[in-house]
């Protein structure tokens, strides 16, 4: 900007080319109008092109069709900020829902959804935002047809008070793991850096219908990035898992690998892993130590099928995770048992399956 004192600018008003004339103070000012750079970046392009598209498919669509997309958009009128009932038309609802769908990697849709209900808010227990973690845990997830979408601003100041507008999408369809929804990888991939500590973010998030591409009411968070939680300020604790490479007693163990995971309450228990009972025994076990189990007893009972030969052979085998009694640290042994079905001397095991344990806390 500059202002020029000159007669010969005393009439220029407006803009001409890239200047544009004003007048502040009495004062003829001149400055450089801003020019768009058109340049689109490649996620822009994409999301561009599917939104034509998808618009243009509307207009091909059957009188029946676009009756019953008028039909659905009369549903789907939002409140807006003034408590009028917002319009909106049969196109638009189009776009929006068959948007939603691609997002989730989902066909579009023709023939407009049925509208049953409203999808509900996220239920969360809490989420952590540190410089190595963003995850949020104790999701209770709709449905399996329910995704989680997320949006969150890059690296903004501890004292900014609104950063929503900031804010872009990290997860467009993410389906939780356990009630447990872990968004770092996404996050970096998207924003380039992993968040610092002291600075600030905001978040928003809401539940996507996969198959119907209806979405819930968005929800807003704001937290400063450090090692405590955003709702309980607590650290961080994984889900207990146990592998194979943890146990710590006999190295002639018939474990050739297993791993497994205990997540959500009721526990549930996911195991996998291919075991070989010796001789002609039907139990095993194994130790390890891992301060993260449950200081109770977990027992689950999973289907193991035959390897080899006896790859159509199945059986029920318990598994049995228990504290040591008596034993320093924090020692754990999983036994493994054949309680049903075809004797399997060796063996693959996969799946999940609830807690059966009477659970009985040890002093």
């Amino acid at each position: 900007m500059k202002a020029l004192p000159s007669i010969a600018f005393n009439e220029f008003k407006g803009s001409a080319g890239d200047v544009t004339a004003r007048v502040s103070k009495g004062r003829q000012v001149l400055s450089t109008r801003c020019q768009h750079s058109h340049v689109k970046t490649g996620p822009q392009a994409v999301s561009r092109n599917r939104l034509s598209s998808i618009s243009r498919s509307f207009r091909k669509l059957s009188d029946s069709q676009m009756k019953e997309w008028v039909i659905l958009a009369e549903r789907m009128k939002g409140i807006s900020t003034f408590g009028k009932a917002a319009e909106l038309t049969a196109h638009n609802a189009f776009v929006r829902i068959n948007t939603n769908r691609a997002l989730a990697d989902m066909p579009m849709l023709e023939s407009a959804p049925v509208y049953t209900s409203d999808v509900p808010e996220v239920d969360y227990d809490d989420f952590w935002v540190t410089p190595d973690r963003i995850i949020f845990v104790g999701l209770n997830q709709p449905s399996v047809h329910h995704r989680l979408v997320v949006k969150m601003s890059q690296t903004t100041s501890a004292g900014v008070s609104s950063g929503w507008n900031n804010i872009v999408i990290i997860t467009p369809a993410l389906s939780p793991d356990w009630g447990d929804a872990d968004i770092t990888e996404a996050y970096i991939d998207r924003i380039g850096f992993a968040p610092v500590s002291g600075q600030k973010y905001f978040l928003s998030f809401w539940w996507m219908d996969s198959e119907t591409g209806f979405t819930g009411e968005s929800m807003a968070a704001s937290t400063i990035c450090s090692d405590l939680s955003n709702v309980n300020k607590k650290l961080y604790k994984g889900r207990p898992r146990m592998n194979f490479s943890d146990a710590v007693s006999d190295a002639n163990s018939p474990f050739k690998d297993m791993s497994l995971e205990l997540s959500g309450s009721p526990v549930m228990v996911t195991a996998s892993g291919e075991y070989g009972f010796l001789g002609n025994g039907s139990y095993m076990y194994v130790d390890f130590n891992d301060e993260t189990f449950p200081r109770n007893d977990v027992d689950c009972f999973l289907m193991g099928r035959g390897l080899g030969k006896c790859k159509y052979e199945i059986s029920c085998i318990e598994h049995s995770v228990k504290p040591l009694v008596g034993v320093d640290g924090y020692r754990r042994r999983i036994a493994i048992s054949r309680r049903g079905g075809q004797y399997l001397r060796e063996f693959e095991v996969f799946g999940t399956a609830a807690d059966v344990a009477v659970n009985v806390i040890r002093g």
